[in-house]
């Protein structure tokens, strides 16, 4: 289908951002992304053109243009008012604009995903508007109240988040799906935390068992050391199901390749109302594909 191709151009996007390589390519494949979503699903097309000019504006901001913000995207909000503060050649501002209309489009396609309001508050802060991009920033913790980046963004402005949440779990989904998180070293003290999104439960399985093969023949001990994997189950007004895997690989064999344990794991069971293909979800600060 087009638009679980343009899916995952913008996850090859979104690494690219990350690892600052390729960033020159980021252009040609938001541009084959958003004809992707061309005649998509109405809520899937508005959430992916939303990504989309998220991604055009970051990609103003932070590769085409020297900006030199200082604005962190994975850890930080945007300066308020950086497109007249930071941007002295005003060359951001129709790319901000642009962001901010698309999640004003999107908005409201679903009411339990907090990636739009995180577009839209960073659109409007940039751009000046301290009150929109407030209630934007409030609109995402409503919808997640662990999204740290939002409590973040919010302390930036000078704007009170709330009181903390006391129960370690994101707020219901109008969609089911399995959630693969993987954490993975990339050097001696940095790790990367990737999101993996499945329509199944048997899906996610399949990823994570392939997942460990990769690791091949590490000892037992190193494993811990390399590679967190862990299995949420979403489903529309239930409690989240976690399973940490790594606790599931049996003891023995001491070397790989390795295996997890299933047992006990809902296999056969796919989420009720299955993510719509193509949508990115956003939770607890993690952008997921």
């Amino acid at each position: 289908m087009n638009v679980e191709r343009g899916l995952d151009l913008l996850a090859q996007c979104a690494h690219r951002f990350w690892d600052d390589h390729g960033t020159d390519e980021i252009g040609v494949l938001l541009g084959e992304a958003r004809a992707c979503y061309e005649g998509a699903e109405p809520a899937t097309a508005a959430i992916g053109r939303s990504l989309i000019a998220a991604f055009e504006l970051r990609l103003c901001t932070d590769v085409e243009h020297e900006v030199n913000s200082g604005w962190d995207y994975d850890l930080d909000g945007p300066p308020l008012n950086g497109v007249e503060e930071d941007d002295w050649d005003d060359m951001s501002r129709p790319a901000a604009e642009r962001a901010a209309e698309a999640a004003r489009a999107a908005l409201d396609a679903d009411p339990g995903d907090p990636l739009v309001p995180i577009h839209l508050g960073h659109a409007l802060a940039w751009l000046g508007d301290r009150d929109g991009a407030v209630a934007a920033y409030r609109e995402a913790l409503r919808r997640d109240p662990f999204d740290d980046l939002a409590a973040t963004c919010l302390d930036a402005l000078g704007a009170e988040s709330g009181p903390p949440p006391t129960v370690p779990q994101p707020g219901p989904r109008s969609y089911g799906f399995a959630l693969l998180r993987e954490e993975a070293r990339i050097g001696n003290s940095e790790w990367i935390e990737i999101g993996r999104v499945f329509g199944t439960v048997g899906a996610a399985r399949e990823a994570a068992d392939a997942r460990l093969r990769e690791t091949g023949d590490l000892t037992r001990q190193d494993l811990g050391d390399f590679i967190k994997l862990e299995l949420g189950v979403h489903r529309p007004g239930r409690p989240v199901a976690t399973f940490e895997l790594m606790s599931r690989i049996p003891s023995r064999p001491v070397e790989g390749p390795f295996r997890i344990d299933w047992s006990g794991v809902p296999l056969g069971r796919p989420p009720e109302l299955r993510l719509p293909p193509g949508r990115p979800v956003r939770i607890q600060n993690l952008l997921c594909f």
